[in-house]
């Protein structure tokens, strides 16, 4: 394959829609109105489980793909220097607005279900998904332009 860099959702989509290109990786929430309009065909989803929005549609590790999962996230972080009291704070905070249905509603229309992680958590996470991505793209050889 060849990677074809976009400026965004909105020209990649229309391209993809006119032929002009063959394949996208993109979130849900950009790519699912386009799907259930007809206008796009799913093939596979790249989160460890099926999408609510799209319970028909395998997830890569269903076809035998098991090195294609991988879904995006979204976090709070704050400076470095933040007090462990101010990080306690926000994340109670967080953990109380997160524990809204109407929010989490919100989030999973928007295609982000919600993970609740404490700080701790995230940070490993953080620092998971930095060592299971950076030997990959070095062995890519991509590079920021």
């Amino acid at each position: 394959m060849t990677h074809i860099p976009y400026k965004g959702s909105a020209p990649a989509i229309t391209d993809l829609i006119a032929g002009q290109t063959h394949i996208l990786i993109d979130v849900g929430a950009v790519l699912t109105p386009q799907i259930k309009a007809g206008k796009l065909k799913a093939i596979a989803v790249t989160s460890p489980t099926r999408d609510p929005e799209l319970p028909d549609v395998p997830t890569a590790r269903e076809q035998g793909y098991a090195n294609l999962e991988t879904a995006g996230w979204q976090g709070v972080v704050g400076p470095a220097g933040m007090s462990k009291e101010m990080v306690a704070r926000l994340a109670s905070e967080l953990k109380k607005s997160l524990a809204n249905a109407d929010v989490r509603e919100r989030f999973l229309r928007a295609g982000t279900p919600v993970v609740e992680r404490g700080p701790e958590e995230f940070a490993l996470f953080i620092k998971a998904e930095n060592e299971r991505w950076l030997p990959l793209i070095k062995a890519s050889g991509a590079r920021i332009e």
